[in-house]
Formats: structure tokens, C-alpha cells, sequence
């Protein structure tokens, strides 16, 4: 019996938050990347009727992961979503066992070596935020200083206007980094705040392809076939050692360029896989 008990498939549950396109790249992924033994269901958070049993729970959003926080009992694995919503959840007690997460975030580390990779020559980074994004800032401090740049700050309070307070910023950096902060970077703010940095030939660095596709000049970030990947790996070791490993950020990734902005800014930037190599050279010397 134990025998046949163990040849059987071992049940992943996928909880997608809604049905954008790249949760379905996601979900192509994860299931081409899963063990030969592992069985994927795949539910979308409002329409599953009933949540089966499962040996994990993946959820793929802030939105499923935020569900799932509140309504899982067992093993969960958070996906696609950023490191300060996952540490909002683990803060509010309310996470299952065990539990572990995969970051859309970049780690700080690698954000600042594309900077400094990039833009060798500009030496003031500047940064708006929040009281909600505020945890960045020193580490970020620690990063830029120890490859030799400087950090400047703008505090955005909810009642201030933001374009004033980035014409106050772009003032005085030669480079705007934009950091995951929703209460400033978003759908109906990001196409001013593109559109001051341009004016003032102050080069922004995004926070994914997207934004470069809307006129920031580099990003790092991961696809969602990448975040699938490390996923897999990840639930691949539960399975097999009862463990999860800890919450991580991504290891795989990409840089997006935009060429049309480099030339009107007069950059003379490097290749994407130029600059890959020489970002994994500078995290690497850290280790």
C-alpha cells in the first residue's frame, strides 16, 4: 500500500487573481516547469466555487495572496507580489504554515547596479516616496553609497501635489529610481511623472517593461515565465524535503531599453545582455 500511496501524483492548487494575461503566462509556465509528479489545479479568485485539497497552495497576485492569508490552512507559496505587500501580510498574524513568498520586486541590489551599470557617470539618484515606502530608503542609501553614488529624497505626503514635490526632487538627481510605492507610481500618476522627468532631460529608471515602453529609459525585471521557473523550483523542494525555502527575490531576469530615449537624452548605452553581464558581475563580488 505504501508503495502504491507514493506513486501517486502530488497536488499543486494555483490561485490566480484574476485572468490577466500574465497570470496566464504564469500559469503556462509553472505547469511546463512543475515535477512529472505533480498534479496543477488552477482556480481564479471569485469564481472558485470550492477550493480543493491540495499539498500547496500557489497563489499568483496580491489580491489571491491577500484571499488565500485569510483562508488557507495549509502550505501556500505567494507569487507575484511585492515584498512590502507580503511583510503588510506576515505584520497582520494572519499567515498559514508554512509559508513562504517569491517577490516581483527586484532586489534592491541589483536596481542600484543597473543604475550605476548604466549611468556610470551620474552620481545623484533621487527618489520620491511615501511614509508607506519610507523602508527603502536607508538600505538604498547603503547600496548607492557603497558603489559610490548619493541618495536624494523627496517625502510625499497624501495631501501634497506630486508634481511639485518631483520638480523639487528632479532639482537636485541626475537620475529618477522609481520604487514600488502604488500611493505614487500608478496608472493615473505615471504618465506626468514620465513626462517631468523627460522635460528635464533627468533620465527615469522603471520598475518594469512596461514602464520603459512608456518612456522610462532602463528597467530590470522578471517575466512571468522567470517567476513560473524559480516557483517551481521552490515547490519542488517542498515536495520533497516538507519544506519550503525562505521568501526570496527573483534570481532570474531581464532589462528592458528604450533606444528612442537614450538617443534624445544623448546616452550612449550599452546593450541589454552588455549590461546583464556586467549587473551579475557587481551582485556577484557581494557574495
Amino acid at each position: 500500500m505504501s508503495g502504491a500511496s507514493a506513486a501517486e501524483p502530488r497536488q499543486v492548487l494555483l490561485l490566480l487573481s484574476d485572468q490577466h494575461v500574465a497570470y496566464q503566462h504564469f500559469r503556462r509556465a509553472l505547469e511546463q516547469n512543475l515535477p512529472s509528479d505533480a498534479h496543477l489545479e488552477v482556480r481564479i479568485l471569485g469564481q472558485q466555487a470550492e477550493m480543493p485539497k491540495a499539498d500547496i497552495l500557489i497563489t499568483a497576485g496580491s489580491a489571491a495572496s491577500q484571499w488565500a492569508a485569510a483562508q488557507w490552512r495549509g502550505a501556500m507559496l505567494a507569487t507575484m507580489l511585492s515584498s512590502k505587500t507580503f511583510r503588510q501580510m506576515q505584520s497582520g498574524k494572519i499567515l498559514p504554515r508554512p509559508v513562504s513568498a517569491l517577490f516581483l520586486d527586484q532586489p534592491l541590489s541589483r536596481q542600484v547596479a543597473l543604475v550605476r551599470v548604466a549611468l556610470p557617470s551620474l552620481n545623484r539618484i533621487g527618489v520620491l516616496y511615501t511614509p508607506a515606502s519610507d523602508f527603502v530608503s536607508q538600505p538604498l542609501q547603503r547600496e548607492l553609497e557603497r558603489l559610490g553614488a548619493r541618495l536624494v529624497t523627496q517625502a510625499v505626503q497624501p495631501d501634497d501635489n506630486l508634481s511639485i514635490k518631483l520638480d523639487e526632487l528632479l532639482a537636485q538627481s541626475d537620475i529618477l529610481l522609481a520604487v514600488p510605492d502604488s500611493a505614487i507610481y500608478n496608472s493615473a500618476t505615471i504618465r506626468n511623472i514620465l513626462l517631468g522627468s523627460y522635460r528635464r532631460g533627468i533620465p527615469m529608471v522603471g520598475l518594469s517593461e512596461a514602464y520603459v515602453s512608456a518612456g522610462a529609459l532602463c528597467a530590470v525585471y522578471s517575466t512571468p515565465e522567470q517567476q513560473a521557473a524559480q516557483s517551481a523550483a521552490m515547490v519542488s523542494d517542498y515536495l520533497r524535503q516538507g519544506s519550503l525555502p525562505p521568501p526570496q527575490y527573483p534570481k532570474l531576469y531581464q532589462i528592458a531599453l528604450n533606444a528612442e530615449v537614450a538617443r534624445s537624452m544623448r546616452f550612449n548605452m550599452r546593450s541589454a545582455e552588455a549590461l546583464r553581464i556586467e549587473i551579475d558581475r557587481v551582485e556577484g563580488s557581494r557574495k
